[in-house]
C-alpha cells in the first residue's frame, strides 16, 4: 500500500507581502545612497594665537651698556688776552679749561607685543605667519650717579656741566645703533614668539618681515 505525499500550501497574506517589500526597499536605499563626506569643523584661531602672544607684553630683548669718555672745553680769561693768545698761538701752549666726564649708560631695546592684531597674523595650510611689530629703543638709562668727572681745570657751571652730560644719551644711542641693537632684538623678539608658538602646539612658523626690518642696521664686526 503506498502512502500518499502530503503536500504543504504556505500561504502568505497581501499585508505581510507588502511590508516586505517595504523593508526590501528601505534596505536598498540604504545601501546603495551614496556616503556624506564629513565636514570638518574649521575654527578660526587667530585670536587665540594673537591673546597667546599678547601675553609676552612689551619684550626686553637687547640690552647695549658702555663706559663713555666726555671731553669739553672752553676760553678762560686769560685765553682771551694777548697774552694768552700768544701762548697758545705762538707757543702752542694749551691755556683753555678742561672737563672730562666717565659717564656709564644702558639702551634697552625690544618690541611692544601689545601692538599687535589679527592682521599679522594669518594662515597658510598648517604654517602660521606673523608679523611683529618694528623694533625700538624702549629706555635709554643714564643716571646722576653713573657720572664721575674725572679730570677739571678751571671754573665749571652747573649748566655747563649738564650740558656735558646730555650727550651722553646721543653717544649711547650712535654706539647702539653701530652694533645693530634693533635688529638683535627684533631676532630676539621671533625666537621668544616661535618659543610660545611651539609650546602651544604649532610646528610650522614664518614670520613676515615689514619693510622697517629690512632697513634695520645689521650688527658690525
Amino acid at each position: 500500500m503506498k502512502k500518499e505525499k502530503k503536500k504543504i500550501t504556505i500561504t502568505v497574506s497581501p499585508t505581510v507581502l507588502l511590508l516586505a517589500i517595504i523593508v526590501l526597499c528601505i534596505v536598498w536605499t540604504l545601501v546603495t545612497r551614496p556616503k556624506k563626506e564629513k565636514r570638518t569643523l574649521k575654527i578660526d584661531e587667530t585670536p587665540v594665537i594673537v591673546d597667546r602672544i599678547k601675553t609676552l607684553g612689551e619684550l626686553n630683548t637687547a640690552c647695549y651698556y658702555d663706559e663713555l669718555v666726555l671731553q669739553g672745553s672752553k676760553q678762560n680769561y686769560f685765553s682771551t688776552t694777548p697774552l694768552g693768545a700768544l701762548a697758545r698761538d705762538g707757543f702752542g701752549k694749551d691755556v683753555d679749561d678742561h672737563l672730562v666726564i666717565i659717564a656709564r649708560g644702558t639702551v634697552r631695546a625690544g618690541v611692544d607685543l601689545l601692538e599687535m592684531s589679527g592682521e599679522d597674523i594669518r594662515f597658510v595650510g598648517d604654517t602660521v605667519f606673523v608679523r611683529l611689530p618694528e623694533a625700538k629703543y624702549l629706555d635709554i638709562i643714564v643716571n646722576p650717579s653713573d657720572f664721575e668727572v674725572f679730570a677739571e681745570s678751571g671754573n665749571w657751571t652747573h649748566e655747563q656741566v649738564t650740558a656735558l652730560q646730555g650727550t651722553a644719551k646721543e653717544r649711547l644711542l650712535q654706539g647702539a645703533d653701530y652694533y645693530g641693537l634693533k635688529m638683535k632684538a627684533y631676532e630676539g623678539a621671533m625666537d621668544a614668539v616661535t618659543t610660545l608658538l611651539e609650546a602651544s602646539g604649532y610646528s610650522f612658523i614664518r614670520f613676515d618681515h615689514s619693510p622697517s626690518y629690512i632697513k634695520l642696521p645689521s650688527p658690525k664686526d
